[in-house]
């Protein structure tokens, strides 16, 4: 027992010596602090709530000001939308009640006759929703579509085994089976209804439609596209150097990027048929548009293609006297009817863009006939036919110095003109080396010269009378670009399928693309005001200029962005680029129009400010 509490002596002097190290408060200083922290968190809660009441009492005085308004505003409302509406539902009613006393008192004044009818017209109505019902129902219409589909197939199987067995034994025979169906339709619909093919030449669009207007939107179309697929290939391409170092270039790529690159190419293949196509018949139109205006400036055949004036009720063989010429004689009596003209022209432009080489192209397994392959497809289509027809003579035309000078990178060019764009380039880059001029500025002037250069065959009629200077019209304006055109189509179909290639070359092609539908706009534009000009003293020759100043690539581009941007802007075309951005304000024609009406005059005089110090000194006059 000893052993033990002297074990718990030691344990309680040990706590003892503990609790003095630890230092505890007692309990009076305890009690003060804890009297003074409970003071200061007093004192820093009440300033605390003071700086929010002060902070926040603006913006709730401003909550229930709203409130209060918002409050005021509803009880009105509700106040009036209850009140007219008790007072529209009884105006209701009553009218209900008027309209149904009156319907009624009609309907027993009606005849009985008037009555069957109405009758029967309700039961036809109601017959008709369930006829309409029971179509939809068992799918009859679907059934028609599929048994139609299945006729036409055999009527296709049919021409094609007529086809196949004509190839047999001739394929040219074959290839010609289409357009002798054709002819033969067209000279049937002129015989049987003479006067729906007059009444769809003379009569319709139909021909602008197919020759112009349609070829003019697909041309939009892929310039938009082309544009678009263009920019993104470009910041593909800034991205990827961005992205690579200077010293290391990427060699490799993710299975993402040749994706997207493959998927690139392919839409750009598209793109290119779609622009060989587009090409080619712009070759044609061109030259066939230069080919008949030539002939209608000549002494001899101009008098058969000239149409004005000639009456389309009468004969050609019936003119009255007045309008045959001395000098014109026995041709006089062969002039061409207008209605004549237009009927050929709208047949000829349906074969040339509508006619297919064949009216099947597959077997119905859906295998390319054997005689028929992709190639030959392409190279029997009226549009291939008359582009490697027609196109040699643009090409003929064009041969001359000047066009070879578009392949002056060519070393092995020994033209006279390629050389001297040679050596000017060679002075224009020692004028570079010197920093006389810039390198836009050498390329800009190369690009002029070699692109004005085309045109000297025809700046000689400058200085000629004005019915030598339309011939000059004619070959600036359609036979150079046409071989230009011709010169960007051998291009893209040359072009391998190397992507930075097929992007260089296709970019080339739109400028052209552009160039057609300025032409067609240009073109409209002179044919308004060609009463207008024929009476302007040297207009014809400031129409050449004109013509060569659209030649320009520059000119080109700038003159088609206006025309697009009026076009997008007034949701005539759809756009592929930031132009959807652009006010209407900011468009030629309505900055146009504000102008004209703020030049007429008004009927409002304006009112006359007058200058301060005059003003100042009335008061002190009176």
């Amino acid at each position: 027992m000893n052993l033990l509490a002297s074990r718990i002596d030691l344990v309680l002097q040990h706590t003892h010596v503990f609790l003095d190290q630890l230092n505890l408060p007692s309990r009076d200083e305890y009690i003060t602090a804890a009297t003074a922290a409970f003071h200061d968190v007093r004192i820093a809660t009440s300033s605390s709530w003071k700086l929010a009441y002060l902070t926040f009492r603006p913006m709730f005085i401003l909550l229930g000001i709203i409130t209060h308004c918002l409050v005021v505003i509803l009880q009105v409302i509700a106040k009036h939308s209850v009140a007219h509406g008790w007072v529209a539902a009884k105006e209701g009613y009553l009218q209900l009640r008027t309209a149904t006393v009156w319907f009624l008192q009609f309907q027993r004044g009606l005849p009985p006759s008037a009555k069957y009818a109405e009758v029967g017209v309700v039961s036809l109505l109601m017959t008709l929703w369930l006829l309409r019902r029971h179509v939809q129902k068992y799918r009859y219409a679907e059934r028609t579509v599929a048994w139609y589909n299945k006729k036409k197939q055999q009527m296709l199987d049919w021409y094609h085994g007529v086809v196949e067995k004509v190839a047999k034994t001739s394929l040219f025979l074959a290839l010609m089976l289409p357009h002798v169906l054709y002819i033969i339709a067209v000279v049937a619909i002129k015989r049987l209804f003479p006067s729906v093919l007059t009444y769809l030449a003379t009569r319709t669009y139909l021909i602008s439609f197919i020759s112009l207007w349609r070829p003019l939107y697909l041309t939009f179309s892929v310039i938009g596209r082309l544009t678009y697929n263009l920019c993104s290939s470009e910041q593909d391409d800034s991205k990827e150097a961005a992205l690579t170092t200077p010293n290391k270039k990427q060699t490799t790529f993710t299975p993402s990027q040749i994706k997207q690159q493959q998927k690139q190419l392919e839409e750009l293949e598209d793109l290119r048929e779609e622009t060989i196509d587009l090409l080619k018949y712009w070759v044609v139109y061109a030259i066939l548009s230069a080919i008949f205006v030539s002939g209608k400036l000549m002494p001899f055949i101009g008098t058969i293609l000239n149409t004005t004036g000639v009456d389309d009720a009468a004969s050609t063989t019936t003119l009255p006297s007045w309008f045959r010429s001395k000098g014109a004689g026995m041709l006089g009596k062969l002039r061409l009817t207008s209605r004549f003209v237009e009927e050929v022209r709208l047949v000829f432009f349906v074969w040339l863009c509508l006619m297919p080489v064949s009216l099947t192209g597959s077997d119905t397994n859906g295998n390319v006939s054997k005689f028929k392959s992709e190639k030959m497809i392409n190279n029997h289509r009226p549009i291939d036919t008359l582009y490697s027809k027609l196109s040699p003579f643009a090409i003929s035309a064009m041969n001359s110095s000047a066009f070879v000078a578009k392949t002056i990178s060519d070393k092995t060019d020994s033209s006279f003109f390629a050389g001297l764009v040679r050596k000017l380039q060679s002075l224009l880059d020692v004028a570079v080396m010197v920093r006389l001029i810039s390198e836009s500025t050498k390329n800009a002037i190369v690009t002029i010269i070699v692109e004005s250069s085309a045109l000297l065959p025809a700046a000689v009629t400058l200085f000629m009378p004005s019915y030598f200077t339309s011939f000059g019209v004619i070959y600036v304006s359609l036979v150079v670009p046409a071989g230009y055109s011709i010169h960007s189509y051998n291009a893209i179909t040359r072009t391998t399928l190397n992507l930075d290639n097929l992007v260089l070359k296709m970019e080339e092609s739109s400028r052209y693309l552009q160039f057609w539908v300025v032409s067609a706009a240009f073109s409209a534009l002179l044919g308004c005001f060609a009463p207008l000009l024929a009476w302007i003293p040297l207009s014809t020759h400031a129409t050449w200029l004109v013509w060569a100043y659209i030649q320009m690539e520059s000119s080109t581009r700038k003159v088609y962005s206006l025309i697009e941007k009026e076009l997008v802007v007034f949701g005539l075309l759809r756009s592929y680029g930031e132009i959807a951005n652009s006010s209407v304000d900011d468009t030629i024609v309505v900055r146009s129009a504000k102008k004209i009406i703020a030049a007429l005059p008004s009927n409002v005089e304006p009112k006359k400010i007058e200058p301060k110090e005059t003003q100042s000194e009335k008061p002190k006059q009176a």
